[in-house]
């Protein structure tokens, strides 16, 4: 199992931060759903919950599906069945601390993705946010993700550039390299992502790129969506957010269900799809 601990700071406060990754999250699911033929994300429950096993306070849960044919490397796409291309996701959102479990219905105990946030209102100072084991602390690395570093191998794109960017409704921005180290408000997102896929020859292979692909730039990416986003979430109140939240479950199933079936007609292969990524 490779565990990587992602440092996200950013120029907001933590009660801004709570409304603006709801928003970043519904708006680009509904973005990418529908994209490519049978590819999405549907929305099974949204609800709040009371109790949990894992031991967090009361707050919303979530379960997603995602398919993700188009998405999977050729080298994974080899040796798993098309059933196997999608995952599900259960999401216990108790913010400032949040717990997310991903599976594979096919690969049962052979995979392993979670997601474990604390927010925080520091610079990125703190040595162990999640609490994780002495254990977990030996094989644990840290990256600071920036989202206004140019060459952090993840490319700006010009809708979404926090260089260039600069908020109407708030004045902040643009966003310089070093914006972290003074930048008011402030506060970071501590991200522990435990990967794990045992399947012998390819574990290392597919860890490491998972993490670096599959977690660790779309991160940065998303992140800075957020922030580019401040204008259309800014002000917002969280009964605005779960309405576009039910909204984006409902389009989302219609287009989910359209795709698949056009995805019925298609000639594309799933080789040709895997060889896309």
């Amino acid at each position: 199992m490779k565990i990587v601990e992602y440092r996200l700071q950013l120029p907001l406060t933590l009660e801004e931060y709570y409304l603006a990754q709801l928003f970043m999250v519904a708006k680009a699911s509904g973005e990418e759903t529908g994209k490519q033929v049978g590819e999405g994300i549907e929305i099974v429950k949204n609800e709040p919950y009371v109790e949990n096993e894992h031991g967090l306070p009361p707050g919303q849960y979530t379960e997603k599906i995602f398919y993700l044919k188009s998405k999977i490397p050729r080298f994974i796409a080899a040796v798993i069945p098309d059933s196997a291309m999608e995952l599900v996701e259960y999401s216990w959102n108790a913010f400032p601390k949040c717990l997310t479990i991903y599976e594979n219905r096919f690969l049962g105990e052979k995979f392993h993705l979670s997601v474990e946030s604390m927010h925080a209102n520091d610079r990125g100072t703190q040595e162990n946010a999640n609490n994780l084991s002495k254990a977990e602390l030996k094989v644990r690395e840290v990256e600071y993700l920036n989202i206004a570093d140019k060459n952090n191998n993840v490319a700006i794109t010009k809708d979404a550039d926090p260089t260039t960017f600069q908020s109407i409704k708030t004045g902040r921005g643009p966003l310089t390299k070093d914006f972290a180290e003074t930048c008011e408000p402030y506060m970071c997102a501590y991200k522990v992502v435990r990967l794990q896929f045992k399947v012998f020859g390819l574990q290392k292979k597919v860890e490491a790129y998972g993490h670096f692909y599959g977690i660790r730039n779309p991160f940065i990416d998303y992140h800075r969506k957020l922030f580019c986003w401040i204008d259309e979430w800014f002000g917002l109140k969280l009964s605005d957010i779960r309405l576009m939240e039910s909204e984006i479950q409902r389009t989302n199933k219609e287009k989910l269900a359209n795709s698949q079936d056009r995805s019925a007609n298609a000639p594309t292969s799933t080789a040709a799809l895997a060889a896309a990524t």
